[in-house]
């Protein structure tokens, strides 16, 4: 009997008084990686079925992988759980128990032989489409003309679609109704931090066309699948990860994933293999067991082990797949965050533009989608929680946060990078140029000496020195100057950017940033006498 970890206990407990407030409605459960989704989903079953005799559940997954997950950790909870499993890729065929374990693909048009179905849980719900034509919803259209009063329950670790829109928006889900975040496991010690390495070389995507909210992949493939870019890009991945035991390398097609392989076994003597779709399934669980043995050092993968995939002793990624989809970032970043004996955290390489586009994984959330007509109801979602809340309300009826007032839409004054990858990273940057100017003052305020770091294309963080303010910020100005000169600082403005340009100050690089809400403030700087200045 497994016992449950007191964040588990909350989320259940949360979703008891969610149904309990709630008469009718679909709710979703977010639980990020390493929550225990299928534990979790296996006490809900004991629980519901226990408290309520009678009660008939059905589990929906995509995979063969998941459910087999899923009915081991239910019989581990609950050994003699009333339990079938259907799914022709394990080859079991049982109905009639009171709970049902089925891959969607075995079940889509068997409703007639499901009959009366009380709950039905489906793992990974973010793959649901709001099209009613798609097997999920054929079915749970399909099941409730046996029960109108069925609920269905969604879990995911990211209730929002590809293109960020949340699933509370869409035609089934209707409420986010508990939640466990990777802030909360990551603070908790449940989950290994990533920790970014900065890497030289990077996959230029500015060209790359998009479509439905990420990139098209055969063009992402013609900017990716470049032989320089491969080699210089493994050798970085060697250099970096050489204390790191298990590398996982995200790849675009098949044949770039058969490049990078052949790049990291010929070239560099690293023991790794491919795995995608086209792997035929006995050679992909073997060549599976033989990285977790250790056997292969680093896995190529094309596409497929994103979810249903757990090794917890990954501690290299290696993203050579750039990807606009939060979905697909989140899932790619938890593949390396499960804890496991003598893991502290896991080697962040992206050669891409994603981490910069999406930000720190543990902060990735959902955004609202503008209503379609004006006949849809008057209703506005957060954009902390994603529940609906009345549109003329103040703050989320939820979780209480303030909603902002409308803003007419302005070009930001700094380019946000966000190149950490945790909200708690800090980040160093090599400065390849310091822009220097005049930022004027607002509401009478004295202007301030503007400072522009960039790290090659990218102003990667700004500083606003009060050269001309008297007190407290006209005393951190001069030992900003200090450490830069060995003359006192100037008076005004106007001398800072003469003695700028006259060459008097050492400039540094590198500069350690890190994101302060919105912005990223710079928190370290290195000169090249290697002294660091905090």
């Amino acid at each position: 009997m497994l016992t449950l970890r007191p964040y588990q206990q909350r989320v259940l407990d949360d979703l008891w008084q969610w149904f309990a407030d709630h008469p009718d409605g679909d709710p979703i459960v977010e639980a990020c990686v390493g929550a225990g989704k299928s534990v979790l989903i296996a006490e809900l079953c004991r629980r519901a079925i226990t408290q309520h005799p009678g009660t008939r559940i059905l589990m929906l997954v995509h995979s063969k992988e998941l459910i087999e997950q899923n009915l081991a950790k239910l019989l581990a909870v609950w050994p003699d759980a009333p339990v079938g499993a259907y799914s022709a890729s394990m080859g079991a065929r049982q109905l009639g128990r009171a709970i049902t374990y089925a891959t969607i693909g075995s079940v889509r048009r068997r409703a007639h032989e499901l009959g009366h179905v009380d709950l039905v849980l489906v793992d990974e719900c973010h793959l649901i489409s709001d099209d009613e034509a798609t097997m999920y919803q054929r079915l749970i259209g399909d099941l409730r003309q046996y029960c109108p009063a069925m609920r269905v329950i969604g879990w995911t670790g990211t209730p929002f679609r590809g293109d960020g829109v949340w699933l509370t928006q869409g035609s089934l889900f209707t409420h986010i109704a508990a939640r466990v975040t990777m802030r909360e496991l990551l603070d908790e010690g449940y989950l290994a931090p990533l920790a970014r390495a900065e890497t030289t070389e990077r996959i230029d995507t500015s060209g790359v066309r998009t479509q439905g909210g990420d990139y098209v992949v055969s063009a992402l493939a013609e900017a990716s699948d470049r032989t320089d870019i491969v080699r210089r890009a493994c050798a970085e991945i060697v250099c970096l990860a050489e204390q790191r035991q298990r590398w996982l390398v995200f790849a675009v097609t098949v044949e770039h994933a058969k490049h990078i392989a052949d790049e990291l076994r010929g070239t560099h003597g690293v023991a790794c293999a491919v795995v995608s779709a086209k792997t035929p399934k006995p050679e992909r669980e073997r060549l599976i067991a033989d990285f977790r043995a250790g056997r292969l050092r680093a896995l190529v993968n094309v596409a497929v082990l994103t979810t249903g995939f757990d090794v917890p002793e990954i501690d290299c990624i290696a993203l050579l797949r750039a990807t606009r989809s939060p979905v697909l970032y989140v899932q790619i970043a938890g593949r390396g965050m499960r804890m496991a004996p003598g893991k502290r955290d896991c080697l962040w390489l992206d050669f891409t533009d994603t981490t910069a586009l999406l930000g720190p994984v543990d902060q990735v959330k959902g955004r609202a989608r503008p209503p379609k007509s004006t006949a849809e109801a008057p209703v506005k979602h957060c954009e902390n929680c994603g529940n609906p809340s009345p549109a003329g309300a103040a703050e989320c009826a939820v979780c209480g946060h303030k909603f902002p007032p409308p803003q007419r839409i302005q070009h930001a004054d700094f380019v946000d990078t966000r190149s950490a990858v945790m909200s708690t990273d800090v980040v160093w940057h090599s400065v390849t140029r310091i822009d220097y100017s005049r930022h004027p003052g607002k509401d009478g305020k004295p202007d301030t000496l503007r400072v522009d770091y960039w790290s090659m294309w990218r102003r990667v963080a700004s500083e606003f020195v009060c050269i001309e303010h008297t007190g407290y910020p006209r005393l951190k100005a001069e030992q900003w100057w200090r450490k830069r000169s060995d003359l006192p600082a100037p008076e005004s403005i106007d001398e800072a950017l003469e003695r700028i340009h006259a060459g008097e100050l050492r400039e540094p690089s590198p500069i350690a940033v890190q994101m302060e809400g919105k912005y990223p403030r710079v928190v370290s700087v290195r000169f090249d006498e290697h002294k660091e200045a905090a």
